[in-house]
Order: C-alpha cells, then sequence, then structure tokens
C-alpha cells in the first residue's frame, strides 16, 4: 500500500507535467521562444522520470531504462537554451545548437547499438550524469557573466527570477536523482514532484499581468493643466530629454525629473498620463529606444551591450525587454534590417 502511495505521488507531478510540457509547446497563445524551450524540458523530464516511476513500481524493460537514460542527456543542452532565451534572448542561436543535439544523438544511437544494458547502467549513465554536469556548470559561467548586471538594478525581472527558479529547480532534481541511487528508485520522481510543484506555484503567483489588461482608473485631480502651463513644462521637457539626453541616466528618477522641472511630482505625473497618454518609464523607454535605434543603424561596431548601457539601461535584459516591446523584434534583428 505504501508503495502505491509513492507512485501516486511521483506519477502526479509526472502527469501535470506532461500537461504544462503540451500547453506550452501547443495550446499557449502567444508563443514566445523559452516557452517551447521550457515545454521542450518538461517533456524530457517526464520521460526521465516516468521511467523511474515504472521501474520503481515494477521491473521496467531494458529499453525503457535506456530511453529515461538518453532523456536525461538532452535535459543540460535544454537547460542552457531556455536560460539564454530568458537572460538574453538576443544571443539564442539555434542553428549553432543543433549539431550539438546531433552529436549526442549519434551517441546515444551508436550506444544504443553496441552496448547491453549492464553496460549502459554502469558505464554510460556516468557518461550520460558527466554530460549533465557539464552543462549546469556551463549555465553556471554564463551567470557569473550576467549577474553583475542583474544586480546593478533596483530589482530583477520576471524573465531573471524565472530563470533562476527554473535553474535551482534542475539542480535539486538532478540532486533527488542522485540520491535515490544510494537509497530508493523513488525518491527521484518524489523531489521532481515536489519540486515542480514548488517552483510552478512560485512562478504563477509572481507573474506579471498581462499587458493588454484594461488600464487602472486614474485617481488625479479631474483638474485640467492649462494649455499654456503644459505647453511651458512639456517644452522644458523635451529640452533635457532631446538637448541634454538626461534619459541616459539609468537611475533617473520620477522625483529627479520633477525636481529638474520645478514642479511637484504629482503636476508631472498627471501631465505624462492625462495629457502624453504615458507613465513615466514608457515616456522615459521611448527616448532610450529611439536613441538605441539610432546607434545600432550608424554605428555598427558597437555591442548590443554597450548600446544598452548607453542609453541608460541597467541590464541588458531590460534592454531586451523594452526593445522588443516597442519595435516588436530584437536589436541585432533590428540592426540586420537596417
Amino acid at each position: 500500500m505504501a508503495e502505491k502511495i509513492l507512485f501516486f505521488f511521483g506519477a502526479l507531478g509526472v502527469f501535470n507535467a506532461l500537461l504544462l510540457a503540451i500547453y506550452l509547446l501547443i495550446v499557449k497563445p502567444n508563443r514566445r521562444l523559452d516557452d517551447y524551450f521550457l515545454g521542450i524540458l518538461l517533456f524530457y523530464l517526464v520521460i526521465r522520470v516516468g521511467v523511474s516511476c515504472f521501474h520503481f513500481f515494477g521491473q521496467a524493460p531494458h529499453e525503457l531504462i535506456k530511453l529515461g537514460l538518453m532523456a536525461n542527456l538532452f535535459i543540460g543542452p535544454v537547460v542552457l537554451l531556455l536560460m539564454r532565451a530568458l537572460i538574453n534572448p538576443d544571443k539564442v542561436i539555434i542553428n549553432r545548437s543543433l549539431w550539438q543535439f546531433g552529436l549526442l544523438s549519434f551517441g546515444l544511437v551508436l550506444s544504443w547499438v553496441l552496448f547491453d544494458l549492464p553496460t549502459w547502467n554502469w558505464k554510460i549513465r556516468y557518461i550520460i550524469h558527466f554530460v549533465l554536469t557539464v552543462y549546469l556548470i556551463q549555465v553556471a559561467f554564463i551567470w557569473r557573466r550576467e549577474f553583475g548586471y542583474f544586480f546593478s538594478s533596483k530589482g530583477l525581472t520576471f524573465n531573471v527570477r524565472k530563470a533562476i527558479i527554473i535553474y535551482l529547480a534542475i539542480v535539486l532534481i538532478c540532486f533527488g536523482f542522485a540520491v535515490s541511487l544510494f537509497s530508493s528508485y523513488i525518491v527521484g520522481p518524489l523531489s521532481f514532484s515536489i519540486i515542480f510543484y514548488l517552483a510552478m506555484g512560485y512562478l504563477l503567483s509572481n507573474s506579471p499581468k498581462e499587458l493588454d489588461t484594461p488600464k487602472k482608473k486614474r485617481y488625479f485631480s479631474r483638474k485640467q493643466v492649462a494649455p499654456q502651463e503644459f505647453n511651458d513644462i512639456n517644452q522644458k521637457l523635451t529640452q533635457l530629454m532631446e538637448i541634454d539626453n538626461i534619459y541616459r541616466d539609468p537611475d533617473l528618477k520620477l522625483e529627479a525629473l520633477a525636481t529638474q522641472l520645478a514642479i511637484s511630482r504629482h503636476l508631472l505625473s498627471k501631465i505624462l498620463n492625462d495629457n502624453l497618454d504615458v507613465n513615466f518609464h514608457q515616456y522615459i523607454n521611448n527616448y532610450r529606444i529611439r536613441e538605441a535605434c539610432r546607434i545600432l543603424r550608424e554605428n555598427k561596431h558597437y555591442s548590443i551591450e554597450a548600446i544598452a548601457y548607453e542609453v541608460g539601461f541597467h541590464s541588458r535584459s531590460s534592454f531586451f525587454t523594452a526593445f522588443k516591446k516597442l519595435k516588436g523584434t530584437t536589436p541585432s534583428k533590428y540592426r540586420q534590417e537596417g
């Protein structure tokens, strides 16, 4: 009875992960690149964990055990691609990654034909675990380079937090499977189920609201800014942006801008919202992206990273997000098309 309960909880995570993978790969509208990679990652995890569940409840066929180990090998490359898609989508190069999948697939097919299950259990298994570890370490080195940019800002974007949670979840799941080698085979699936629900629960509860939701009702005073007053303030504001290039300051805040205009924070916010129909961050980012586009067209030798910091963004990830939102493409593609 106890084994059946353990099997149920282990298999429950596998079933829900499969449903989520199908949703991300097929059903979800407006799928992004990271959605595809997360769906593929979950699919490989479903195979790996599902085989472990089956093996715990009853002796799995040799071919099924090999299939589970094969899926384990592809987890590493997909994690690497997913992290890049979340952190720095401009650097995700699918064609360059295909040769890695091809080489791994060729090695697995050759091993499937040439070696029996005992060899897989005592040799191929450790090679697969070693390759997975190498990929996870490679991701860690990517984070080592990127973290300085992320933590230089006031807060992490949702994509960066999502990448952190997924990476830590994969590391903990791998640790659970490592422990299962010295205890019970069900430890791996149970670890997966627990970590899967914790990670998904956190991501769902902290996901940003959709951008197309209705605007919140504004509770500013109904009194309109006088036309002459607006023209005077807007003229000063335009000078600060287009002549003084104040938007290049990555630490620019609404209060600081209002101080330079010699008006209150409330009045500046009201003008931006009511007269210009944008909020503060949208207004500043419009200038930053416009300048970034100019540099992308005129200075081909400038790196994307250098441009991001030049125009006032705290991190490359926030630059990519703002650029994609306003231009509908990535900075590199914009440069190529220009």
